[in-house]
C-alpha cells in the first residue's frame, strides 16, 4: 500500500489504534481507534486540513513522551478548520466570537455560533479551542461547572457525597444559586445517579429530568414524541404485537422495529401521551427507557430453543438480566446482548457489555 502504518494495541484493555501517514511521514491518511476514541476529533482535523506531521508522529497515538500534547495542537489548525460540520462552524468563528464578541463560555458561543447545537460532537473542541483562546489574552480560567456551581465535576461530586445530597433540590440549595440550566441539570442527575441511583422521578429529583424522562417517551424533530415499550430479550407475544398495530393504526403512528429488536411508534402528540400508555400499560408493557441515561435494550438470538447451531438459552438469560438492571440510572445510557454461540448472531462483543 501507498502509505506507512503505526499501530497500538494494549489487549488488557481493549485498546487498538491504528494510523496510516503517507510515505514521505508528512500527512494523516486515515485511522482505526477501538476502545479509546478521545483522539477523534484531533486526528480528523489533522487528516482534514492536511497538516505538516511532526518527526515522530506515533505521538498521535501514544501521546507525548515529554509530557506535553502530542501533535500539533489545537491552535495549529487554520482559521478554516471546520470544527461543527452540522452548523458549518470553522475555527475562526468560534475565536472571533471569543476575540471579538465577547463570548467566554461554552453557552456563550453556542449562541453566537451554533457550534455544539446539532449532534454535539465537536464540543470537546470547541471547548478546548475556547480555553486556548482565553489563555492567549491572559485571561484566568477556572474548570467551573456553569454559572450555577462553582466547582468542577469532580468537587461537585465530592460534595455531594460528604454532604449526603440526594436531590437535585437540595444540591442546589446547598452548593449552588439560580435554578439551574441545560448544562448543570443533567451532570448533578448523573453525579446523583452514580451515588445514589434513586427513582428518576422522585420528588426532588424531577426537577432535574427533562421532557423525556416525565413524558417517558422521547422528543423527535417537529416536536412529535416516539414511544418504545420494554420487550425484554426481544421476545414477544402475538398478543401483545396486535396491541402494539392496534395503537399505532389508532393515533397514525409510524412503527420501525429498532436495532434492540424493539418497536419504536413515531410521531404521537404530547397530549395523547397519557393515554396512549394507558393502552399500553393495559396490555402488560412498561416504559422501555429509549430516552434515559440507563440500560437501553438486552438483544439475543434465538439462542438453543430454536437454533441448530446454538448451545445456550440465550433468550432467557436476556430476559433475566434485562429485568434485573431495566430502570437503573446511569451516567451514560448503556446496551447489551446475548448470544447463544460463537457464530455471535446478537452482536454481544460490539455492546457495553454481553
Amino acid at each position: 500500500p501507498d502509505c506507512r502504518t503505526i499501530v497500538f494495541e494494549n489487549k488488557h484493555k481493549g485498546i487498538y489504534k491504528r494510523i496510516n501517514i503517507s510515505n514521505d511521514g508528512q500527512y494523516l491518511l486515515g485511522g482505526i481507534l477501538i476502545g479509546d476514541a478521545t483522539a477523534y476529533n484531533m486526528l480528523l482535523q489533522t487528516s482534514v486540513n492536511r497538516i505538516v506531521l511532526s518527526e515522530n508522529p506515533e505521538e498521535l497515538i501514544l501521546g507525548s513522551r515529554g509530557g506535553e500534547q502530542a501533535g500539533a495542537g489545537i491552535e495549529s489548525l487554520p482559521d478554516t478548520a471546520l470544527i461543527c460540520s452540522c452548523e458549518g462552524v470553522t475555527k475562526g468563528d468560534i475565536c472571533n466570537s471569543i476575540t471579538e464578541q465577547g463570548c467566554e463560555t461554552i453557552d456563550g458561543i453556542k449562541k453566537c455560533t451554533k457550534a455544539g447545537t446539532g449532534c454535539g460532537g465537536c464540543m470537546p473542541m470547541v471547548k478546548d479551542l475556547m480555553l486556548h483562546t482565553l489563555k492567549a489574552q491572559g485571561k484566568y480560567i477556572r474548570n467551573v461547572i456553569c454559572e450555577h456551581f462553582n466547582y468542577s465535576r469532580q468537587e461537585l461530586y465530592d460534595l455531594i457525597h460528604i454532604h449526603q445530597l440526594k436531590s437535585y433540590d437540595e444540591v442546589l440549595d446547598k452548593l449552588g444559586e439560580s435554578d439551574g440550566c441545560e448544562t448543570c441539570k443533567p451532570l448533578v442527575s448523573s453525579l446523583l445517579a452514580s451515588l445514589w441511583n434513586e427513582m428518576i422521578l422522585k420528588r426532588g429529583n424531577d426537577t432535574a429530568q427533562d421532557s423525556n424522562d416525565r413524558f417517558l417517551a422521547n422528543i423527535q424533530k417537529g416536536g412529535s414524541y416516539s414511544i418504545v415499550p420494554r420487550v425484554a430479550g426481544g421476545e414477544i407475544t402475538p398478543e401483545k404485537l396486535i396491541v402494539i398495530g392496534e395503537v399505532a393504526k389508532k393515533y397514525n403512528l409510524y412503527t420501525k422495529i429498532t436495532g434492540g429488536q424493539r418497536i419504536d411508534m413515531f410521531g404521537a402528540h404530547l397530549n395523547d401521551l397519557p393515554i396512549i400508555w394507558e393502552e399500553l400499560i393495559a396490555a402488560g408493557f412498561e416504559s422501555g427507557h429509549a430516552y434515559g441515561k440507563g440500560l437501553r435494550t438486552v438483544k439475543s438470538c434465538v439462542g438453543s430453543t430454536w437454533c441448530r447451531f446454538g448451545l445456550h438459552d440465550s433468550v432467557s438469560f436476556a430476559i433475566r438480566i434485562e429485568e434485573r438492571y431495566r430502570g437503573i440510572r446511569a451516567p451514560h445510557k448503556f446496551k447489551s446482548a446475548v448470544s447463544g454461540c460463537i457464530r455471535e448472531c446478537a452482536e454481544a462483543q460490539s455492546k457495553d457489555f454481553g
